[in-house]
């Protein structure tokens, strides 16, 4: 039996890494998997449309992906990440002509950025573009209860799989022992493009460190030219790196995920949680729907207002044992919980059951 894994990025793409490449070794097990990304693995996304080569290249992607769609009956099941096209249509009819079916799967709030978009034509054309592929798939695959709750609206065949890690990934670091820092070291893990989201909580750590309380920051994958902000806190940029990222984390002594409160980021998945949890480290994060729903009631922090923000850090600096003790739990809970190995199953028997229905049909 043949399945079509049609994932928005290559594995340089940490959505389709997670969604869709760490689970396919799995898959391939049982099934023929063909994994065709829209955005190859030498191609940076977000400098489409800037240059004409890139037009010209998107284009080439376009009529690819499309050629794929026409030989849909070649496949038994069709796995699609958040959109068959970005940036085009919903085309209801081809879909109908050609009798493809599909499973669609969100790990964030991509309807938003056409429904919510600055600009008055994207939101004109698209904003209800997500919703239709929604409704005409088999099955929708979320990863938080914000995508869950808005999948449900359009379609009754939902379930939630959260963005899970590799447990072995981690669980090899576990054996070597962890060192004590000297001061505590406060870790965010994230991108150029996420960073925006730390930046209200410079005048905690500034506010912090004029108390007397003693920390280092270490951001990973943070954009160094907003370093300027942070003035005079004590803070060590980290460039994210695949190989060397859990070691990292194993230094932190807390986790901060905090989140502007954005239609977007009400979509994301709480998987710099998960990331953290891994590792043993306790958490401090926005408390959104499933940033708590990840705790499962563990006794990881949760912050809004910056003084809130500073009554947890101190928390976590002032009772180390007790927050020790919440990272060994934690590790607990995502092998549990949150790794691929807890969650392939949940994958695999959907995908058995879309197969033996279209057998039956």
């Amino acid at each position: 039996m043949k399945v079509l894994f049609l994932p928005k990025y290559s594995k340089n793409g940490a959505s389709s890494r997670y969604r869709t490449y760490q689970y396919i070794d799995y898959y391939k097990e049982i099934y023929d998997c063909v994994v065709e990304p829209f955005f190859e693995e030498n191609y940076k996304p977000a400098s489409y449309l800037n240059q004409k080569t890139s037009r010209i290249y998107l284009i080439k992607r376009y009529i690819k992906r499309l050629s794929l769609l026409f030989s849909a009956r070649k496949y038994d099941l069709i796995f699609v990440e958040k959109e068959f096209l970005p940036y085009t249509p919903y085309f209801k009819l081809m879909f109908k002509l050609f009798k493809i079916k599909y499973v669609v799967d969100y790990d964030d709030a991509i309807f938003h950025s056409y429904d919510d978009n600055k600009n008055k034509i994207t939101r004109l054309f698209f904003k209800n573009k997500i919703r239709d592929v929604v409704r005409n798939a088999q099955w929708v695959v979320t990863g938080s209860p914000y995508l869950t709750s808005y999948a449900q609206q359009f379609n009754k065949n939902v379930i939630e799989i959260p963005t899970s890690i590799d447990f072995r990934k981690y669980e090899a670091k576990q054996s070597q022992n962890k060192n004590k820092n000297d001061v505590p070291i406060i870790g965010w893990i994230g991108s150029k493009t996420t960073c925006w989201n730390l930046l209200p909580l410079v005048p905690v750590f500034k506010n912090l460190q004029q108390k007397g309380f003693k920390f280092k920051l270490h951001l990973i994958g943070f954009d160094e030219s907003l370093i300027h902000l942070f003035d005079d806190v004590s803070i060590k940029i980290i460039p994210w790196n695949e190989s060397t990222e859990v070691d990292e984390i194993r230094r932190f002594d807390v986790g901060l995920m905090p989140l502007e409160n954005s239609k977007f980021n009400l979509g994301k998945c709480a998987f710099k949680l998960i990331q953290y949890m891994a590792c043993g480290v306790p958490t401090i994060s926005t408390p959104f729907e499933s940033n708590k729903k990840v705790d499962q009631n563990i006794g990881n922090l949760f912050a809004e207002k910056n003084e809130e923000w500073e009554a947890a850090i101190k928390q976590v600096i002032n009772n180390p044992e007790k927050f020790k003790g919440i990272g060994q739990k934690n590790i607990k809970n995502v092998r549990e919980n949150y790794s691929i190995q807890a969650n392939k199953d949940s994958y695999l028997n959907l995908f058995r059951s879309i197969i033996n229905h279209h057998q039956t049909v």
